[in-house]
């Protein structure tokens, strides 16, 4: 855990660093507000408590605790005031300019450890609750079997998508793809060699995209594809390395091996930029599932633009 200190007076300082260092704290230390200020910006992301001198030249311990408190982080920052100020006036000033606790000089070492450890087990909370927040999140977007957006998560980011195109006037491709005879794996060799087929496909679609072209699960073995700035063109060639990538070689599963090809459908569309996004979801949804149904009544393992 690193510990920024900032403080002008110079024995103050060196004895805060030294009764840290001893306890075995990691101490980046400033000789006033503005190196504190500079000091943390560099290393605010390792950075987990403050201790930071009231009175200092230039800018003082208020200042640089609200800066602290502004500036964006990943996590919380403890901040305690270190101040020769003892009247309620003073403490309550500090307090309300975003610190969280407050030492009077001299300090004595057990109390300096104690307000520390109080620090650290808030900024310990804080973060396994934004993890449990993260994971939450991500639990809430994201298809648990594959890994890939949900049905939810993938129309929002296409959404997103349409709303970037139109202002950029760009286009936005929609691939709809659906495994093709998935219904006669199942029955054959079970829902757990299915589910491997569903996510086997996902890897190798996944391992042609880029990293900002966005994959969903919309359904089954159903899945959505957005690849911003593709043209109708780009969109077949996309579409037609997706399809290759599938079929040229077996899944091999276990003990088995899988000869699987998908359908998909293709579309693509510069939207207006004052359209309705919503509108253009389900238009392009609507094509791109009439094209995909058109591939499968023509054979299957093929590409059809609509």
């Amino acid at each position: 855990m690193k510990i920024l200190i900032a403080e002008d007076e110079t024995i103050s300082r060196m004895i805060l660093i030294r009764t840290l260092e001893n306890r075995g704290y990691e101490v980046l230390s400033a000789r006033d507000g503005q190196e504190g200020w500079e000091i943390f910006q560099k290393e605010k992301e390792d950075i987990s408590i403050a201790i930071l001198d009231w009175m200092m030249p230039g800018m003082n311990g208020l200042e640089l605790c609200k800066r602290i408190k502004e500036a964006v982080t990943s996590h919380y920052v403890y901040v305690i005031f270190l101040t020769g100020k003892k009247d309620i006036e003073n403490i309550v000033e500090g307090l309300e300019a975003g610190a969280d606790d407050y030492l009077t000089k001299p300090f004595d070492r057990r109390e300096l450890f104690s307000r520390i450890e109080v620090g650290q087990r808030i900024v310990d909370l804080e973060r396994a609750l934004n993890e449990s927040n993260r994971k939450l999140h991500q639990m809430a977007v994201t298809d648990s079997l594959t890994g890939i957006f949900n049905r939810r998560a993938i129309l929002e980011r296409l959404g997103d998508e349409l709303s970037r195109a139109g202002r950029e006037k760009i286009p936005l491709c929609l691939i709809m793809l659906d495994i093709d005879h998935f219904k006669r794996v199942n029955d054959e060799y079970g829902h757990i060699v299915g589910d491997n087929v569903l996510v086997e496909v996902v890897n190798r679609v996944k391992s042609q995209l880029r990293s900002y072209d966005i994959m969903g699960r919309y359904g089954g073995e159903e899945f959505l594809l957005g690849v911003p700035g593709a043209n109708p063109e780009a969109g077949r060639k996309i579409a037609e390395k997706l399809r290759t990538c599938i079929c040229e070689r077996p899944f091999e599963i276990d003990d088995k091996r899988l000869n699987v090809s998908i359908s998909l459908g293709v579309t693509s569309i510069v939207p207006s930029r004052d359209g309705n996004t919503n509108d253009f979801i389900e238009v392009m949804i609507k094509t791109a599932d009439d094209a995909l149904y058109k591939a499968k009544e023509t054979g299957r393992n093929r590409v059809v633009y609509g």
